[in-house]
C-alpha cells in the first residue's frame, strides 16, 4: 500500500508540474495564437465577415458579432506575435532598456491567453442577447408546442 501511494504521489506531482510549468505557461499561449491564425485564414477563404453573405434577420448585428469576436480579437491575437519583436526592440533601444525589452516580449507572448479569455467572456455576455433575438423571431406562445394535460 505504501509503494502504491508513493507512485500515485510522484505521478500526481509530475502531472501537476508539467501541466502548470510547461503546458500552461509555454504551450497554451502559442496554441491559442495558432488557432486564431487558422480561424483568420478560414475567414478569408469563406468570406465570413462579408456583410453581403449574411442572410440572417439582423444582418448588421450578425456582422458586428462576426467582426468583433471572430475577426478583431483574432486579429489582435495574430498581431501580438507579429509586432512583439519590433516593439520590444524599439522599447529596449530607447529608455526601456533590457527590462522593457523582456517585459514587452513576455507580455506579448501571453497576450493570446488574455485576449482569448476576453473573446470567450464576450461570447458569454452576448448570449442573453442571442436568446432574446431568438425569442423575438418566434415567441414561445407561437412555437408549435404540443402540451397535453394528463
Amino acid at each position: 500500500m505504501n509503494t502504491n501511494f508513493k507512485d500515485h504521489f510522484i505521478n500526481a506531482l509530475l502531472h501537476f508540474l508539467y501541466n502548470y510549468f510547461v503546458y500552461f505557461l509555454f504551450v497554451v499561449p502559442f496554441d491559442l495564437w495558432r488557432k486564431a491564425v487558422v480561424r483568420l485564414s478560414e475567414q478569408k477563404t469563406t468570406g465570413a465577415i462579408n456583410i453581403k453573405k449574411i442572410d440572417s434577420q439582423w444582418p448588421f448585428l450578425s456582422f458586428l458579432k462576426s467582426f468583433i469576436i471572430d475577426f478583431l480579437i483574432d486579429g489582435f491575437i495574430l498581431m501580438s506575435y507579429v509586432t512583439a519583436p519590433i516593439t520590444a526592440i524599439v522599447v529596449g533601444a530607447n529608455d526601456g532598456g533590457f527590462g522593457g525589452f523582456l517585459i514587452i516580449l513576455v507580455g506579448s507572448y501571453y497576450a493570446p491567453l488574455a485576449l482569448s479569455i476576453l473573446r470567450d467572456l464576450t461570447q458569454l455576455y452576448i448570449l442573453p442577447l442571442k436568446k432574446f433575438l431568438s425569442w423575438v423571431r418566434k415567441p414561445a406562445q407561437y412555437m408549435d408546442l404540443k402540451i397535453e394535460n394528463k
